[in-house]
């Protein structure tokens, strides 16, 4: 009886131990609310059950996660590039260890920013285009110069980043620079004299409405916005990535310098990284796996929208920092050349 109680007060101890080593044990990861939130929730569960350790969501704005780093208020960051370029140049981030984050070694080498940031999951910006109206599949981005397309195409509006980006292509195409835009806002400028835009729009769902009702025959589209338009039943629109590549939508991950636990946050991102987890973000929200061992299923019917193999390493990102350094000024250089 006494060897009974004995082991039967050992068990309940031991239960107690385990509950306790859980209750110390809290990860603080950011996150923004909605379909991501529950995305990273779900995946999270088997990381919370392995590693015998909670996930605290730390939920909001991008900008938030970046003042809850400064203020030391997180572990794990996952954010856009621009704030964790922010964040780095601040030595807000600790180095990202591959011996202890070994699923680094699977990721495209352009989804490794930086020996502190990288890329957790991406979208993209592609070109969309009218088959009933547009014949021969597009291959460049030059396709919204042509005069056969007056007041039928539409880009995003010139302060965000995939417009931006587009004026740095052109730029480069053009004997520029991110350094010389000059030849690129001359680009720009030459796109609304022309007559082709229908306007350089800020609310994507106008961009979805006329492409859905025929009066946007060419354009710009994030594959989130494309996936809208095929889920409504729309036949005759199709998208393409053009010869140059298309523009990204990135989502990086950090470990703040002074993660309560380093050594779980390793961990974490890790798990990040695990072809498990980039499947299911890919699958669930469209946001392409940044490993190459993801394998997404064959059957899945948006497959195509997903950045893979070659289009991942033709993904066209450049300089976030000068281009959000530089974009009022450029809008005020293109606005002038676009009135003369």
């Amino acid at each position: 009886m006494y060897i009974r109680h004995l082991i039967a007060g050992a068990a309940i101890s031991a239960s107690w131990a385990g509950m306790a080593v859980a209750e110390d044990c809290a990860l603080r990861v950011t996150t923004w609310g909605g379909s991501y939130q529950a995305t990273y929730q779900a995946v999270a569960q088997k990381f919370e059950e392995e590693h015998n350790c909670r996930i605290e969501w730390v939920v909001g704005a991008s900008p938030d996660h970046l003042i809850k780093a400064r203020l030391g208020q997180v572990d794990v960051v996952t954010n856009t590039l621009l704030n964790s370029i922010a964040g780095e140049k601040e030595g807000l981030w600790q180095k990202l260890d591959p011996a202890k984050i070994p699923n680094m070694a699977n990721l495209y080498p352009n989804a490794v920013h930086s020996p502190y940031t990288v890329f957790a999951n991406v979208g993209d910006y592609v070109l969309a285009y009218n088959k009933d109206t547009v014949t021969t599949v597009p291959a460049t981005w030059d396709e919204l110069w042509k005069p056969e397309y007056k007041n039928r195409v539409v880009i995003y509006g010139i302060d965000h980043i995939p417009t931006l980006s587009l004026t740095v292509l052109q730029a480069e195409k053009n004997g520029g620079s991110i350094d010389n835009v000059e030849p690129g806002l001359d680009r720009m400028a030459e796109l609304i004299k022309s007559g082709n835009l229908i306007g350089s729009l800020d609310v994507e769902s106008q961009m979805v409405s006329l492409f859905e009702t025929g009066d946007a025959w060419l354009g710009m589209l994030a594959t989130g916005r494309m996936k809208e338009l095929l889920s409504k039943g729309v036949t005759n629109v199709s998208f393409v990535r053009p010869e140059e590549g298309t523009f990204p939508l990135i989502t990086s991950v950090n470990i703040h310098k002074d993660a309560k636990n380093p050594a779980m946050a390793a961990a974490f991102v890790n798990y990040i990284l695990s072809s498990e987890v980039q499947v299911a973000f890919a699958t669930r929200n469209l946001y392409a796996p940044t490993v190459k061992n993801a394998e997404i299923p064959d059957d899945f019917e948006f497959r195509d929208l997903l950045v893979l193999n070659d289009a991942f390493g033709r993904l066209y990102l450049p300089d976030q920092e000068k281009i959000t350094a530089n974009k009022a000024g450029w809008q005020q250089q293109l606005n002038q050349k676009a009135m003369r």
